[in-house]
């Protein structure tokens, strides 16, 4: 492909001639292969600066999509296990139509990141079985904590003072907004929720290797745990009803278009830190549906909480877009 290097080109080649995909001819034009157009040529090329806060948007998006998860379980009485394989499975059929190959890439990146997306959705399932749904989900939410950590230690990328305070401003929410059920459970399933934590910030981390990219593992690991879906012949909480069979496609449909956002955001370069900060959304709008369609009152110490996480991944997801410009 050729592309005149005019002013009004020059941003954009500037950005492509980074990676080395720029090759100058002797007429002053640029021949650009069409594969590096593809790549370069997307938010980052159109919007400049602007492609972070679009990454960030597609992380919340997805964690929006994520969230309706725990709504849509509460009308179905089918055990978690057959829950988790059947919108596992419908996941997988439509992110390997999107990644256009239902082969699957076998490096140990993407089978890093497919661990990382299989083994927290069963940990955090058996998990919930064992312990508290509170403890669950502010054990699984030290997760931010646990990539910047990794990021520190391992990447020996020392985070910024916004990174630290906003993680802890943020976990000081969601344990404000479950605090009434901090107690009691089974320490094997504080143990397991704690462990979803790490696996969990796998999918994160995971994104920025070399050797993988975030819809291939996403695709990945729900296919594995697609395999749950075979115990539903065992299943007695599995009926005819269509009503049940409607709650758990509309989860299906929720956990696919939330891998789509969380790989689309992934692939444009928000860093995992940033990524990881912006998801503690989840845990606040899940109970936040029940109570709006289900009549389930969180509780005075559960919307300030909510109020908390809100401002912070508001004020977060701000300075941290002008800090890069």
């Amino acid at each position: 492909m050729r592309l005149v290097g005019t002013d009004r080109h020059a941003f954009f080649l500037a950005r492509i001639s980074i990676s080395g995909h720029v090759f100058p001819a002797p007429d002053g034009t640029f021949h650009i292969p069409r594969r590096a157009l593809g790549n370069y040529f997307t938010l980052e090329g159109v919007f400049g600066l602007q492609s972070n806060r679009a990454s960030i948007a597609c992380i919340l998006l997805a964690c929006v999509c994520w969230s309706f998860g725990g709504l849509l379980s509460k009308l179905i009485p089918w055990n978690a296990l057959t829950i988790a394989g059947f919108r596992a499975l419908i996941a997988a059929i439509v992110l390997g139509a999107a990644r256009k190959s239902y082969r699957p890439s076998n490096t140990f990146g993407t089978w890093l990141g497919a661990f990382g997306v299989m083994s927290t959705s069963v940990l955090f399932i058996f998990a919930n079985k064992l312990t508290s749904a509170a403890n669950a989900i502010v054990l699984q939410y030290a997760m931010p904590v646990v990539v910047i950590l990794f990021e520190a230690v391992v990447r020996h990328r020392k985070p910024s003072k916004l990174d630290v305070v906003s993680v802890l401003v943020v976990l000081a929410g969601v344990i404000l907004c479950f605090c009434q059920g901090l107690s009691g459970g089974g320490m094997l399933g504080n143990v397991l929720a704690l462990g979803s934590a790490f696996t969990y910030a796998i999918v994160y981390l995971a994104a920025h290797r070399a050797d993988c990219d975030a819809l291939s593992y996403s695709y990945q690991g729900n296919l594995v745990a697609a395999l749950l879906v075979l115990y539903m012949p065992f299943d007695q909480g599995v009926t005819a009803d269509a009503g049940h069979f409607i709650a758990a496609l509309g989860m299906g449909v929720c956990l696919t278009l939330g891998y789509l956002f969380f790989s689309f955001g992934m692939r444009r370069g928000v860093s995992a830190v940033t990524a990881a900060i912006v998801s503690n959304i989840e845990p606040i709008l899940n109970p936040t549906w029940c109570f709006l369609f289900l009549g389930e009152n969180p509780g005075p110490l559960s919307i300030a909480g909510a109020a908390i996480v809100l401002a912070a991944v508001t004020g977060y997801t701000i300075l941290s877009s002008r800090r890069r410009a």
